[in-house]
């Protein structure tokens, strides 16, 4: 049985957010885990050096209120870590430590080891070996810290992509080019995330982003965290029940149901939801209809509308600032900076909009043209 954990948080007042943990803790028992000595990860969403008030990354005021709840109960081997978009360096991740505000924290290490190894998925589908950060190798324990946000390629990100971040640096480029079709990408994405399997995943849901997200979209005032030690039916129910989204059009999601990852139902605990209008997509994204279809024409038809209808990055020149971060992450390394604009050569583009992710300026937009 998969239980859902719910409870109404209508602000990152650090009172309310730690009556949240402590809810959703003892309704996942999570206390019965810890043991003396552990090594506990805090995986949280630091794609970029984001304040907190750009609702990207992670909220500070719950990571900081989950580190109080392990700390009174013995635990004192805590280390936050993530690789964000870019070089994997102590330098990147001092500044996005700084701009994320993650850097106040207290009771806990902020990860500077910037060392990997690979690491064998014998259980893999689509990939079989996956370069991981050392934090994350060496964690007994893994708690995994998404925010609730619209993707430009995955459509949400959410536990599973959240994820990504413990591929290191500009190996996730790399992986971008070895899996660039979208349904190659979410299959990987499961493979990952069955690797990782974290013992809880705790959502920051108080605000959220939707429209061009995971960097660019809009702030939306959603009220709710949210928690599971089951990664596959947590995101299923908040791309479904909480952004207003088909989860059979969100490829990962899609994958991981016919996986059998997703036969029965969760049970649900703690508060209702009030309903609200459905999360805007990304302009990369429109419904893929293809579900619906009989089962033998599914892939042969998403081929086609792949191919025909995939968007592609274009900057918008007023905007851009030159800052050379899209150029940084492409995996394909067709974008160049001339004359203080970036360029990007959209005939050998894989859309995997890594660029528009990193985009301080919000200088990339999708277009199919």
């Amino acid at each position: 049985m998969s239980l859902i954990s719910v409870r109404k948080t209508p602000s990152y007042d650090p009172g309310l957010l730690r009556e949240a943990v402590d809810f959703h803790f003892a309704a996942l028992g999570v206390e019965k885990d810890l043991r003396p000595g552990m090594k506990v990860l805090l995986k949280p969403n630091l794609l970029a050096a984001r304040k907190p008030e750009q609702v990207v990354t992670t909220h500070p005021a719950l990571v900081q209120a989950v580190i109080d709840w392990l700390r009174e109960r013995g635990i004192r081997d805590i280390t936050l870590a993530d690789s964000p978009g870019g070089p994997y360096n102590e330098i990147r991740l001092r500044s996005v430590y700084a701009a994320s505000k993650m850097d106040t924290l207290t009771g806990v290490t902020l990860n500077s080891d910037t060392s990997s190894a690979q690491v064998d998925q014998p259980q893999g589908k689509i990939c079989h070996r996956f370069p991981v950060i050392d934090p994350v190798r060496q964690a007994d324990y893994v708690i995994n810290l998404p925010k609730v946000k619209t993707h430009g390629m995955t459509v949400v990100s959410l536990g599973i992509k959240n994820l990504f971040g413990v591929i290191p640096g500009l190996e996730k480029p790399a992986i971008h080019c070895r899996y660039p079709g979208w349904e190659e990408f979410a299959g990987m994405l499961l493979d990952l995330a069955s690797l990782v399997r974290p013992s809880v995943t705790l959502v920051d849901g108080v605000t959220a982003m939707e429209g061009d997200g995971p960097a660019g979209g809009d702030p939306r005032a959603l009220g709710y965290t949210f928690a599971s030690r089951d990664l596959f039916h947590l995101d299923w129910f908040l791309a479904g029940t909480v952004m207003g989204l088909d989860p059979e059009t969100i490829p990962m999601l899609r994958q991981a149901r016919e996986r059998g990852w997703l036969e029965d139902p969760p049970v649900l605990t703690g508060d209702p939801l009030e309903p609200g209008p459905p999360f805007r997509r990304p302009k990369t994204q429109s419904a893929d209809f293809t579900g619906y279809l009989p089962g033998f024409l599914r892939k042969p038809a998403r081929a086609v509308t792949d191919r025909l209808f995939r968007p592609r990055p274009k900057v918008v020149e007023k905007k851009c600032v030159g800052c050379g971060r899209c150029a940084e992450s492409c995996p394909q390394h067709i974008i160049a900076i001339e004359n203080g604009k970036a360029k990007i050569d959209r005939r050998r583009c894989i859309s995997c909009f890594c660029c528009q992710e990193m985009c301080p300026a919000k200088a990339i937009q999708s277009t199919r043209a």
